[in-house]
């Protein structure tokens, strides 16, 4: 169990205590003492606030504020790690060191009377600090993990590689792996006491670490195998009918190396650190048998960025390649010097906004020359848009020619068996979604040789496996991101439906907001925890801002909904604002429910639409605009929905009651509409159905009639962009959001090319040669390409995709060029319908 300690405020300190140590902090300075327990004096007049768990360590928000200790208020009993205790920080409590006593948000000592009321924690003195302190809070909700007596920061097959991981002669802090040790520098004042009083110090230095540990006990048959062999029963039931209880672990570690928030940190940084890094391994374990297997992921490792113009901002890059091979060089070194062989799975779309960082990162692999990395280019949303992800079993079956001798870590009562010989780093852009799935379906292969290794019916893991990795997902999403993980539905059950995209919508609105709204707060915090000068300049503190964000939510939300031939049932949806909570929500119409997700908070609300009887449109109490009020028998639901042109409001409610009307009409139950004050329900006066008919449609037309004559103007924009330099009014983009885009892009997408082999073969290279093609034998025909290539002849072949006829089938593209010793396979699926013999095609067309 881990140490609990009593918090007693004294005069000039506040002191943790129990009954073997003490921690001393100096109400004056800051500064922290430990020291051995003894029975406080009572001269001192000692006031008990409470318990805790330990600390974090200690923070200032800004220069000139109060030096503050971050204290464990509330953990979880996690599972056991190499048979050591993990617990989950699910709360931190901020105690300012100043001379007054505040009223914290601590667990009750049994021991001690609860604390008379002091002060509350006083206001930080600006409202930045305030924001930050929130969002630091916020940061540690349930994300945190740690152990006092063993090292969760290694995985097995490093604890094999290396005694000193658990040689508990050396004290666990100095043990851990810095990446993940993410409180190191909140801990400084302890650890260069250290040296000094080491018996002291240790036990208040906890490496806390980001990510995501859990477990899961299954009761399994026993089939044959590993298990089967090294256990005996005396039961005289055959060994066929045996069944056991293994245990399955996931544990993600963040790295804490440029750390932070999805558009503050892409891309690497000059000491070879990739944003949004984490390694997962996979544990499956049982009567001193251990296997385990990791994978990574990263943000792709070149400089870029991505600004946050809109909903789907293209990425720049900042460097030339040469000077991201630098950073890049040294990140797959550090990969291949921890793993041995690396598997580069990169899942960025071949076409469109993503394809230029696809390239550079193709590029930089083919100038890094070593061979030990194989780069694999999959584009993910090629082969499983329209839902279907079972498609990913291509490229497990490429994966499987390249890896099959990586194999996972097995030990046995702490001996090393065998070792894990690579790793697989997997992106996609936010590495998150696409990974997510990518990941468990990589990890599920390992799980089945792990569970055949010890004799377990792999069908019997596979449940569990699931849940295990969405919630996997969900963790590292919500860190990054704000939000559960998008395609989570499949992760979690191996299927895709509609109302997993709807979740989806609502998880993307989400993102969108806490981008613009949060993320800069966010990143501010997280820089302070790492000892890094925040941006506070760019915190947000105006109260207004969200209208300029209304249209790149409307835009992302509308973006992630089903689509009619995905649900034919789904009448309407809208993104808006619930008056008694003030927070965006999404709103779903169906033929028989209305369904409401609040934004940024867990919560839903499914109302019949046979129940919601009466509609009022008007003004609430203390508002200064129109909502639409549902009253579904005792359920009243106010809400308006979020446009940037606040004059169409009462037309928009005017559509939104007239939809549910219609619902209500087809079910053949009349509906009571309303309209006036809604803070006096006495004076409301109905509006006649027909009324509220004809008003819809009359809007209709005339949204109709607006929305035509904006495309128009938008396009009249565009057309000018070619012979002109200057910028469209912002007020066009405004009123016309991105839809011109859109329809842009459907004018003017390319057409592609077929260019067949013959042809292929006569093509010039610089290099004078031409490369050295051949059809293999089998069902995936392979063009293998052996001469030297220059660098802009390497390009042009990884702009080529194959295609064949049959969309079942796939081909690829593998380069060997003896001028480099990395390895390339660039997979593609026919999205064509061709004829019979093999194209390459150009992704310019």
């Amino acid at each position: 169990m881990t140490e609990t300690y009593e918090v007693f405020s004294i005069s000039g300190h506040y002191v943790l205590h129990n009954e073997h140590r003490s921690l001393w902090c100096s109400k004056l300075d800051g500064g922290l003492t430990p020291s051995n327990s003894s029975a406080l004096d009572a001269s001192l007049e000692p006031v008990c606030l409470g318990v805790c768990y330990g600390i974090v360590g200690r923070i200032q928000f800004l220069p000139d504020s109060p030096v503050n200790l971050v204290l464990i208020s509330d953990r979880q009993f996690v599972c056991k790690l190499h048979q050591h205790e993990v617990y989950r920080i699910n709360d931190i409590t901020i105690l300012p060191l100043s001379l007054e006593t505040p009223h914290l948000n601590l667990h009750t000592c049994k021991n001690h009377p609860p604390p008379p009321k002091g002060a509350k924690v006083a206001e930080t003195d600006t409202k930045i600090e305030r924001k930050l302190e929130e969002e630091f809070v916020k940061w540690f909700e349930k994300s945190f993990y740690y152990s006092t007596t063993g090292d969760i920061t290694h995985n097995l097959t490093e604890l094999q590689q290396s005694t000193s991981y658990s040689d508990t002669a050396i004290p666990l802090w100095n043990r851990v792996k810095e990446r993940y040790f993410w409180n190191l520098s909140m801990l400084d004042t302890l650890i260069s006491s250290y040296s000094q009083f080491p018996e002291v110090c240790d036990p208040w230095i906890i490496p806390v670490m980001q990510g995501y540990i859990e477990s899961k006990e299954v009761e399994v048959s026993l089939v044959g195998g590993l298990l089967a062999s090294t256990l005996s029963f005396n039961s005289s039931p055959s060994l066929e009918e045996k069944t056991l209880t293994v245990t399955l672990t996931v544990v993600s570690r963040r790295s804490k190396y440029r750390a932070g928030t999805r558009f503050k940190r892409r891309g690497i940084d000059v000491e070879g650190n990739p944003a949004n890094y984490v390694e997962t391994e996979q544990l499956l374990e049982y009567n001193g048998h251990v296997t385990s297997y990791t994978i990574v992921r990263g943000s792709v490792p070149v400089y870029w960025y991505q600004p946050l113009t809109n909903y789907r901002p293209k990425p720049v890059l900042l460097q030339s390649p040469e000077e991201s091979l630098k950073a890049f060089k040294i990140h797959m070194d550090n990969l291949i010097s921890q793993h041995g062989k690396v598997v580069i799975v990169n899942l960025l779309d071949s076409q469109g906004k993503e394809a230029p960082l696809g390239d550079e990162y193709a590029k930089v692999a083919y100038m890094y020359d070593n061979e030990k990395l194989t780069y694999v280019a999959f584009d993910f949303n090629e082969y499983c848009g329209g839902m279907k992800f079972d498609n990913v079993s291509a490229l497990l079956k490429e994966l499987d020619g390249i890896t099959d001798n990586y194999g996972f870590t097995h030990t046995c009562n702490g001996e090393s068996l065998q070792l894990q010989k690579g790793a697989v780093r997997v992106n996609c852009m936010d590495s998150l979604d696409r990974t997510n799935v990518v990941q468990g379906s990589i990890a599920r292969t390992s799980l089945k040789n792990q569970a055949l290794l010890m004799g377990v019916p792999f069908a019997e893991l596979l449940t569990a496996a699931n849940i295990l990795w969405a919630n996997n997902g969900d963790a590292i999403s919500t860190q990054y991101a704000g939000t559960a993980a998008l395609k989570g539905d499949y992760t979690r059950t191996g299927e895709r439906g509609v109302a997993g995209m709807m979740r989806d919508g609502v998880s993307s609105v989400t993102r969108m907001y806490i981008n613009v709204f949060r993320d800069t707060n966010r990143q501010a915090a997280i820089d302070i925890m790492m000892q890094i000068e925040p941006e506070l300049l760019d915190i947000r503190s105006g109260e207004n801002e969200e209208l300029d964000c209304i249209p790149s939510l409307l835009e992302e939300g509308k973006r992630c909904m089903p689509s009619a031939d995905e649900s034919k049932s789904l009448h309407k949806s809208w993104i808006c604002q619930d008056y008694s909570t003030g927070q965006a929500c999404g709103v779903w119409l169906s033929a028989n429910f209305l369904d409401v997700v609040t934004i940024d908070r867990d919560s839903k609300l499914s109302l019949a639409i046979s129940t919601c009887d009466k509609l009022q449109i008007g003004q609430p109490a203390n508002s200064l605009g129109h909502y639409l009020r549902i009253v579904s028998g005792k359920t009243v639901l106010t809400i308006r929905p979020l446009t940037a042109d606040v004059t169409q409001l009462q037309d928009c409610l005017v559509r939104m009651a007239h939809a549910i009307v219609s619902c209500r009409d087809d079910l053949g139950i009349p509906t009571q509409v309303q309209h006036g004050q809604l803070s006096k329900p006495n004076d409301l006066m109905d509006m006649g159905l027909d009324k509220i008919k004809s008003s819809a449609n009359s809007i209709g037309t005339k949204l109709a009639a607006s929305a035509k004559r904006m495309i128009g103007e938008a396009k009249g924009v565009l057309d000018s962009r070619g012979s002109s330099n200057t910028s469209p009014s912002p007020n066009i983009g405004r009123k016309v959001f991105n839809l011109f885009k859109r329809d842009e892009k459907e004018v003017s997408k390319p057409q592609p090319t077929p260019v067949t082999l013959s042809e292929v073969r006569k093509s010039s290279f610089s290099s004078g040669s031409s490369p050295e093609l051949e059809e293999m034998d089998g069902s995936e025909p392979t063009i293998r390409v052996r001469s030297a290539l220059s660098e802009s002849d390497l390009l042009r072949l990884v702009e080529g995709v194959g295609q064949r006829e049959s969309r079942s089938q796939t081909f690829h593209v593998s380069l060997r060029d003896t001028r480099s010793k990395s390895n390339f396979v660039f997979i593609s699926l026919d999205r064509t319908d061709i004829d019979s013999e093999f194209h390459m095609t150009s992704r310019d067309g």
